[in-house]
């Protein structure tokens, strides 16, 4: 009666002990498996890159335009029709050059109108001058009384003051006729015609506006926060938009205040080279070189992780991978180059990201076939 539960026993004791061995075998392999994995790391020669060490220019970038010096708008003073218009876009004009006729026939007979009042008015006065010459000959021989002379020289003031009233009538109808006749502020090109022959003009309406091609500067700004960049005399290196070729000027003018809505502040720079007139209102990208160098490590700007915050690099040292935080002391987007310091000669910059898990791991470095 007692062979049946000891049967039983020893049955579910050897079926225990078979699983345990049989689990035991299924998880010796991926533990051996995964031990090398976790402890070695293969990189290519292309994944890596030597530091190098040199000295760059800290740069300030900004975008701007390029505009003329001189530049100006010829405004009507007048209401008036446009018989002839002497000048086109592109036409190049002298200074006092007439660019546009108005018809001003009523401004003719006004100045004419004043012009013969005023001759009057000298006759008057004239007149009033002999009189009062003669009253003072007549008051030395005792013929009148001393208050009929002072009257004449009352009536001769008088007429005095009226041809400068007359004279200045006649200024004004002179202005206004003058006013008939548009000619060029400054010597330069024609870039923009607004009026026609038989066009009525409005006073204060622009009818041309000229620029002096001669003379041309670099317009731009920078955030308030970057106003120690501006210094006059420093130098500056740009391009036009659609030209690769690197152009230089020196820093002229800055404005003394910043813009109070866009909080920036106005600079312009005088180009090195004379730039074609067809540069105005060209779009430009450039940079504010500082005067003093700044020496460092060059490294490849795409090789820093979180610039912004904390930066680092992950190098090969000795042969492992290090997480090494660093200073960037200047950035070159244009050539993807950092300048920066913190890191050992002996140094590798890899390329590759890795992760926490991976510091200290051994690297092996494949060689280029």
């Amino acid at each position: 009666m007692q062979l049946v539960p000891r049967l039983f026993y020893f049955k579910t004791l050897s079926l225990c002990i078979a699983t345990s061995l049989l689990l035991t075998a299924c998880q010796k392999p991926s533990e051996t498996a995964a031990t090398p994995s976790q402890s070695h790391i293969e990189l290519i020669q292309q994944d890596l890159v030597p530091l190098n060490y040199g000295e760059s220019v800290e740069k300030t970038s900004f975008t701007g335009s390029i505009r003329a010096v001189n530049q100006s708008s010829l405004q009507s003073q007048v209401t008036a029709t446009a018989t002839t218009v002497r000048a086109d876009v592109g036409d190049k004009v002298q200074q006092g050059q007439i660019l546009v006729q108005l018809n001003n026939q009523d401004n003719e007979a006004r100045l004419a109108q004043a012009k013969a009042n005023l001759a009057a008015t000298k006759a008057q006065a004239t007149l009033a001058q002999n009189m009062m010459q003669r009253k003072q000959r007549l008051l030395d021989q005792g013929f009148i009384s001393r208050v009929e002379f002072e009257q004449s020289q009352v009536d001769y003031q008088a007429q005095l003051e009226n041809v400068k009233a007359q004279q200045a009538t006649v200024d004004i109808a002179l202005k206004a006729e003058q006013d008939g006749t548009l000619r060029s502020p400054i010597t330069g090109i024609i870039t923009k015609r607004q009026v026609e022959p038989g066009q009525t003009v409005a006073a204060g309406q622009t009818l041309f506006e000229i620029v002096d091609p001669t003379r041309l500067e670099l317009q731009a700004r920078l955030p308030s926060d970057q106003r120690n960049a501006l210094s006059l005399g420093q130098k500056i290196e740009f391009h036009l938009q659609g030209n690769s070729e690197q152009l230089q000027a020196t820093l002229s003018r800055v404005s003394p205040l910043a813009d109070l809505n866009s909080r920036q502040i106005e600079f312009f720079a005088t180009p090195s080279s004379q730039l074609s007139p067809l540069s105005i209102g060209a779009f430009v990208e450039g940079n504010i070189l500082a005067s003093a160098m700044v020496s460092g490590q060059l490294i490849p700007l795409d090789s820093i992780q979180d610039l912004g915050q904390k930066p680092y690099v992950w190098v090969i040292r000795q042969q492992k991978i290090e997480r090494v935080p660093i200073n960037v002391l200047e950035q070159r987007y244009s050539e993807n180059l950092a300048v920066v310091e913190g890191l050992r000669t002996s140094d590798q910059i890899s390329r590759v990201k890795f992760s926490d898990s991976d510091i200290h791991k051994t690297v092996t470095i494949q060689k280029n076939k």
